[in-house]
């Protein structure tokens, strides 16, 4: 058996433990029953830890070396290897038993998460939190090398974006946004307040999510929108994306966006070239760039006036009595309000960057020693109050109510680098479409085929910057976020 065989052989193996513990991950995160969590999270480890020690091998690793020194292979399976070979060498630097111990304690801290939660007691999420910091402190150390310390740990989520990057985007949105900020929430409300106080069926809410799922082209005979406390996207292979949503009867709008997030990354999953399906060239080419399809989807589209234009009769007749007193600007204006409130899920556009805002400076404090685990309350509350001017009263709506930290760091920042992606996007597809008129239709299949053709279909087989630069002809650029911010807001709240 020749090296190009043997790594077939090897492949065909790891896609099994891939897909098993990632149908285990999602049942345990939706339908597994509460008692058997734990015992679900060792199954799936048991088999991402079966795929770590094939990849690790010397075997596979020098079976790699040899297919790109000797062989003359096509262009596409040439960058499959490559790309596995790069990571592959990162994960040699450390020890397996770390890494091992490191999937057991995810798996723990997440259950911990979920536990603390209902009982509002974080004593044992944050005993866990606190080991899985100085883990990762630990195994950073084994990858520093271009980047040290949370850099490595940003360069993981986002290549070759560093903390001095993120500073200098963050810089520009506080100086650019906090202003606007501060005019508009002194504006009064243009909406019947009341709304906020009308409960909506689930039901019907699981009408809308099925209307929704159908106008964006997802189905479900490649994926299945199930419930969980914390949504997200699973995707498994390019027939298989799974995604969730939150039901409850106080908060239709979160659902609905919600449905149109996931269903964002869902598209990009389903998109990709097939033959990079199950491959280290299938996924999206970066966190960013993954959030700035959900983002396009949930913000963009979504809450654009062109498509509540569109969406406000199916409302009207899904909720006949709920919605019978309110009118279209209502509507509207109630899904494009500016509030300063706690959950970052639930935030306006103009309000949302300051909420990862905060949450980056506690990863950075973290991992730059400046705090411990155990300041994280304080911290978070002292930073919320200096944003938002009010304070939370638990944890639950303070600084734990994201489940991120249970598996790592490094995620939030690309939450609002991928809604800047998503403006510049955005900016450049309206050259070849006419999106307002689409929304209004709501006719997304041609803004659908546009994100195929320019970001979506490439997978991982670019690189983030790379895609951006295909798809727009320039550099990530938050100038286009900046004033799609601006002049939305201003335009909402007639300054």
């Amino acid at each position: 058996m020749n090296a190009l065989e043997k790594y077939n052989r090897a492949q065909e193996q790891l896609k099994n433990y891939r897909y098993a513990a990632n149908i285990i991950s999602f049942d345990e995160a939706t339908v597994c029953p509460k008692k058997d969590k734990r015992r679900s999270n060792e199954v799936s480890n048991y088999f991402s830890k079966l795929e770590l020690d094939i990849k690790s091998s010397d075997e596979y690793f020098y079976n790699l070396e040899k297919i790109l020194n000797t062989l003359n292979v096509d262009e596409i399976t040439e960058k499959k290897i490559k790309k596995e070979y790069i990571e592959l060498e990162k994960i040699r630097r450390i020890p397996k038993e770390l890494l091992f111990e490191e999937y057991d304690l995810i798996a723990e801290t997440g259950v911990s998460w979920e536990e603390a939660r209902e009982s509002l007691d974080y004593s044992i999420f944050e005993a866990n939190l606190d080991k899985l910091v100085k883990m990762e402190k630990k195994r950073l150390s084994y990858l520093e090398n271009k980047y040290k310390g949370y850099d490595v740990l940003l360069d993981e989520m986002e290549d070759d974006f560093t903390q001095a990057d993120y500073d200098s985007f963050f810089e520009l949105l506080e100086s650019e946004l906090m202003p606007l900020l501060d005019k508009v929430l002194k504006m009064p409300k243009k909406y019947n307040e009341s709304i906020k106080n009308v409960k909506f069926d689930i039901d019907k809410q699981k009408k809308l999510t099925k209307k929704i799922c159908e106008i964006m082209g997802y189905t479900d005979e490649v994926g299945v929108v199930a419930e969980t406390i914390h949504p997200f996207t699973n995707g498994i292979n390019s027939n298989d994306v799974r995604t969730t949503t939150r039901y409850d009867e106080s908060l239709l709008f979160s659902n609905l966006y919600s449905v149109m997030h996931e269903v964002g990354h869902a598209l990009y999953e389903l998109q990709i070239n097939p033959i990079f399906s199950e491959t280290s060239l299938g996924g999206g080419a970066s966190c960013a760039l993954h959030e700035s399809q959900s983002r396009f989807f949930e913000n963009l589209i979504g809450r654009s006036k062109e498509f509540i234009l569109f969406l406000y009769p199916i409302l009207k007749d899904l909720f006949k009595e709920e919605l019978k007193d309110y009118t279209f600007d209502d509507i509207y204006y109630y899904i494009n309000d500016v509030s300063n409130q706690f959950i970052r899920t639930e935030a306006d556009e103009l309000t949302y960057p300051f909420h990862i805002i905060i949450r980056y400076k506690i990863e950075k404090m973290l991992f730059n020693n400046e705090i411990e685990v155990k300041d994280i309350s304080d911290k978070f509350n002292e930073l919320f109050y200096d944003y938002f001017k009010i304070k939370p009263s638990n944890k639950k709506e303070g600084c734990f109510q994201d489940v991120h930290w249970s598996s790592g760091f490094g995620y939030f920042p690309t939450y609002a680098l991928g809604s800047a992606i998503s403006s510049e996007l955005l900016y450049y597809m309206e050259k070849d479409l006419d999106v307002k008129k689409l929304s209004k239709e709501g006719n997304l299949a041609p803004i659908i085929s546009w994100l195929k053709e320019h970001v979506h279909q490439y997978g991982a087989s670019l690189k983030n910057k790379e895609v951006i630069k295909k798809a727009t002809g320039e550099d990530f650029n938050p100038k286009y976020y900046v004033e799609y911010l601006k002049d939305k807001f201003k335009k909402i709240y007639n300054l």
